[in-house]
């Protein structure tokens, strides 16, 4: 369902205002034009419309070991993936608010390595792949720490040296401890790590569902933010510039789905993980709102 409202804003709009439940698409493959791939070569043969005993419908995305390769540099790591995204805007100076549901199946494997569930990423005109997410949701560990976080900018043309990290990097790492999330540090920017933080959130057990928010203001300017909660429960709260990237704005992505890296030699589990309610729009209020009619 796409919409507008009649509210005014400060900053500038989100170019995406959809709300997608996925019910009016029937069971079986992902068949909407509305969407696309970040595809290497499998297509929509890892999306599929599923639908729960409750006849709630849902999106269910699947990699597999060899699915969707792409090697990094000479390196013998690779990467697999099975993303979902909405067409790419432009984005650069906008207001984005970002909410969708989430659930682990009752079988998921989780893996010792990364397994990213969400992105929103800016890219360049000239952009060899080096520009990592400014957010992302990550698991590692075996499913056991969750970093959330990217980078706010750097030189998209060449891998990020240490300082670079250190200047534009904004993270925070979570780890399990009897089925809660406890923060362990957050860095934003050129900051050292602060290790006195008190974040911690509930670990959703596998077969539930869970609820992401995520707020966005894309700006070269010192009012940007980053926010992002679970359940209701605010894991990651960043204020200040979020576009500091050198060369010429293209467009921005927002992408669900799974995201992992590999080693060569070693065969890695099947991964899915079910998606629903996925909703951009340009305010929380508006968001808040359409989050609760679902």
């Amino acid at each position: 369902m796409c919409f507008t409202t009649g509210n005014s804003y400060s900053k500038g709009r989100s170019p995406w205002n959809f709300s997608e439940d996925f019910e009016n698409e029937k069971v079986g493959r992902l068949r909407t034009n509305k969407f696309t791939t970040n595809d290497k070569g499998t297509g929509r043969k890892p999306f599929k419309i599923r639908k729960d005993p409750d006849g709630n419908q849902y999106l269910e995305v699947t990699v597999k070991d060899g699915w969707n390769v792409d090697q990094k540099g000479r390196e013998k790591e690779t990467t697999e993936r099975a993303e979902f995204q909405v067409k790419p805007k432009r984005a650069l100076g906008k207001e984005i608010w970002i909410s969708f549901k989430k659930r682990l199946p009752e079988d998921f494997t989780h893996i010792d390595d990364r397994v990213l569930f969400f992105q929103f990423k800016n890219t360049m005109h000239i952009d060899d792949g080096k520009n990592g997410p400014l957010i992302g949701l990550r698991y590692y560990k075996n499913g056991n720490r969750l970093n959330i976080g990217g980078d706010t900018g750097g030189n998209a043309g060449r891998s990020k040296s240490r300082k670079e990290e250190h200047l534009h990097r904004i993270e925070t790492k979570y780890k399990n401890y009897g089925g809660n999330w406890f923060q362990k540090w957050k860095k934003y920017r050129n900051k050292s790590k602060d290790r006195d933080v008190e974040g911690k959130a509930s670990v959703t057990p596998l077969g539930k569902w869970s609820t992401y928010k995520i707020g966005i203001h894309n700006t070269k300017n010192d009012d940007g933010f980053v926010k992002v909660y679970k359940d209701g429960y605010l894991m990651f709260d960043y204020n200040g510039v979020t576009y500091d990237w050198r060369g010429r704005y293209y467009q921005s992505h927002i992408r669900i789905g799974i995201y992992r890296d590999r080693v060569v030699g070693i065969k890695y589990p099947d991964q899915t993980i079910h998606f629903d309610d996925f909703i951009v729009v340009s305010d929380e209020k508006t968001l808040d709102q359409l989050i609760r009619k679902h």
